[in-house]
């Protein structure tokens, strides 16, 4: 269950135009170079992504990939910091909230 997690957690980083950089520990998420491209679809306010984002980020947690939620959340993090205009507030909440369920 869990490499079938890991597959759909990389299926969806690549839709955000994210990526796992390989080898680090702990795990590190940075851009894609496509990354302005794939933000066109999911980086604007009230995005329905942005809920699909927690689900992943509170799954991935409670489901045992503890790095992978912690790498994907410090990343979005970092995406909110430089476009807040993009992100409401509320969701970067919900965001943070999902890394203290356990």
């Amino acid at each position: 269950m869990r490499d079938r997690l890991r597959s759909s957690y990389d299926r969806m980083l690549k839709f955000y135009g994210l990526r796992l950089i390989p080898g680090k520990s702990p795990l590190v998420i940075e851009r894609a170079p496509d990354f302005p491209a794939r933000a066109q679809n999911w980086l604007w306010p009230m995005n329905h992504n942005h809920l699909r984002l927690t689900r992943i980020l509170r799954s991935t947690l409670l489901l045992g990939l503890e790095a992978e939620s912690k790498a994907l959340f410090h990343a979005l993090n970092a995406v909110y910091r430089e476009f807040p205009d993009r992100i409401p507030a509320r969701t970067h909440a919900f965001w943070s909230n999902t890394q203290g369920t356990l």
